[in-house]
């Protein structure tokens, strides 16, 4: 079979697909969310502090948004490093690929909910700080071993084709949000990350049935093993 087809006919290669696209969606929102938010607090300190010269305020707002992202990366590194190091291995072995799969929906879940009722940028920085720091080592982990009980065509045939075309169709369906919402109807900012919240939920959904599959394909290669 050719990838496409493999991935459309499989009970498990589908919703993985589908929930793939669901994480690059959710997660290009947020990253566009809090550019969008950061913008808007740097607009206003320039006007608390009388910067209205064009050429000073784009040196305010271009020196305020590097300090910002310099020291956002700085906290989710950090904090990756630290769930890699101490958090991962016992999730994995206490709570299974199920508690794995399942803990970055649920922190994006929280996290979306919390800045829609409270879009200050504070706030929208720390969710996804927390966000970010999860995906690069709990659910970098959970996406390998989502792979370890497949075949050999599924592994070098299925995962390419998930991990670019769908990765990508989520990536453009975030920017076609980012068109439709701000153009056409014109959403505030709470409104984007409700709609966020609203794109966990159904990712969360996903990830039960990926949970359920993924423990039938390791069922069936256990048996396969003793044979």
């Amino acid at each position: 079979k050719g990838a496409i087809r493999l991935v459309l006919t499989s009970r498990f290669l589908l919703p993985v697909a589908i929930i793939t696209l669901l994480f690059s969606w959710v997660n290009t929102n947020g990253e566009n969310l809090l550019f969008r938010v950061l913008q808007e607090f740097v607009g206003q300190e320039a006007q608390l502090k009388g910067i209205t010269d064009g050429h000073l305020l784009l040196e305010y707002t271009r020196d305020m948004t590097t300090a910002f992202y310099g020291n956002f990366f700085f906290w989710t590194n950090m904090i990756t490093l630290l769930l890699q190091s101490f958090v991962v291995s016992r999730l994995l072995k206490y709570g299974g690929f199920a508690t794995l799969l399942l803990f970055l929906p649920v922190v994006a879940m929280l996290s979306y909910a919390t800045m829609a009722f409270i879009p200050v940028l504070l706030i929208v920085k720390w969710m996804k700080i927390a966000e970010n720091s999860t995906d690069y080592s709990i659910n970098n982990t959970a996406r390998n071993v989502l792979w370890l009980p497949t075949t050999s065509e599924m592994k070098f045939k299925a995962k390419p084709a998930i991990d670019t075309l769908f990765v990508r169709c989520g990536d453009g369906l975030a920017a076609l949000t980012v068109l439709v919402g701000v153009q056409l109807l014109s959403l505030s900012t709470n409104m984007f990350f409700a709609f966020n919240v609203l794109l966990v939920m159904i990712w969360v959904a996903g990830a039960i049935v990926v949970i359920r599959e993924h423990k039938r394909l390791s069922s069936d290669e256990t048996v396969r093993a003793t044979k």
